[in-house]
């Protein structure tokens, strides 16, 4: 006699599900950019080597060789014929190469949870498998890589490691001193014209490294948002009526920068490009032991979904994990902005540290 189940579950159409969940839910985690692997044969702390593309291939020029010179000498008169014009000299430029050079990203951690549904949950309360089972377990990982994310933000995201002469030639990262909020609308302003001298200076240090002006993001927290919004020069865009958790937290542009907000940042802001950060993930196969499974990609981000079941309690186990690691994004040994060699250092991005003063 065939088994009759409440639910007929495909795992890899659950999977597909849980992940289009997860990526919508996502704010911090769905910035960096990101690279995975299915069926990774490695384990927990090895590395995945990762493609860094060339930023582009030199032109080079070449100009007029041998001028041409009427034959008939003394005569200025008649120009000269296509017949007296030398031969060119070598008009081959040198070859280019595409010089994508590869980094290695380490799988640091496992992520992973799980829930159980017994005989009576799965007879008497589960009604709708994708929102009582799968939006929570995403939301939960949701929250555990925007929080990941965050964390990774605070420690990596500055130009510290700069040489002085490099900080000179394209900038570090930038301070500011606010005065304390006191309520007055001449204070407010006091304090977001300090915040976008700030900002201007951080744009330039960008731009002076060659960092692309497209897809620029400012992460901060409340506090600073409510000095953007109370500022009479900004202007917010309401996303409110999207699904996605990242438009949802974006609250505007600000010289080219996209406003994102997190409750994990303070009087601090920091600005980076979408290429600063690498997110990869990797799955393992499914273990021999499980009772069913799947791993799937959806948007860069790889998946496993194992549904089991305990004996000992007669019931089902349906958990999502991944191997995944968090990266910054070197410069290649002969990258020099400006004639500055800053080789294999960080650049995509700043750190602006914000000081409240204690006086007026």
């Amino acid at each position: 006699m065939a088994t009759t189940h409440n639910f007929n579950l495909d795992p890899k159409q659950v999977t597909i599900a849980a992940l289009g969940l997860l990526d919508r839910q996502l704010t911090l985690g769905g910035i960096p950019a990101r690279y995975s692997e299915l069926n990774f044969t490695g384990g927990l702390g090895d590395v995945i080597n990762v493609n860094r593309q060339s930023r582009s291939i030199k032109v080079q020029q070449a100009n007029i060789s041998n001028p041409i010179t009427n034959t008939i000498t003394g005569d200025k008169t008649k120009l000269a014929a296509s017949s007296n014009r030398p031969l060119p000299a070598d008009r081959r430029s040198v070859d280019g190469f595409i010089n994508e050079s590869r980094f290695p990203v380490q799988l640091t951690t496992l992520a992973q949870n799980s829930t159980t549904l017994s005989m009576e949950h799965r007879a008497f309360d589960l009604r709708q498998f994708g929102s009582q089972i799968l939006a929570p377990l995403t939301r939960g990982f949701a929250e555990y890589f925007d929080d990941t994310v965050a964390a990774f933000i605070k420690s990596n995201i500055n130009r510290a490691s700069l040489t002085t002469a490099q900080k000179n030639a394209i900038g570090g990262d930038v301070a500011v001193t606010i005065p304390p909020q006191d309520g007055t609308a001449e204070t407010w302003t006091k304090r977001a014209l300090a915040i976008r001298s700030a900002l201007v200076d951080a744009r330039l240090a960008m731009t002076l490294a060659d960092v692309p002006a497209s897809e620029r993001f400012l992460i901060a927290g409340p506090e600073v948002e409510a000095i953007l919004l109370k500022d009479p020069e900004f202007v917010a865009v309401d996303y409110s009526g999207d699904t996605n958790a990242l438009r949802r937290a974006t609250i505007g542009t600000i010289y080219g920068f996209n406003i994102v907000i997190h409750n994990s940042f303070g009087l601090e802001m920091y600005l980076f490009h979408k290429s600063a950060m690498l997110l990869v993930s990797a799955c393992p196969a499914i273990p021999l032991g499980a009772v069913n499974g799947s791993v799937q990609d959806v948007n860069g981000i790889a998946t496993r979904m194992l549904m089991d079941y305990n004996y000992n309690a007669k019931a089902d186990t349906i958990g999502l994990d991944t191997m995944y690691g968090l990266a910054t994004v070197q410069e290649d040994p002969d990258y020099a902005p400006r004639g500055t060699a800053v080789g294999e250092k960080f650049v995509r991005g700043l750190k602006i540290a914000i000081t409240e003063s204690t006086g007026g």
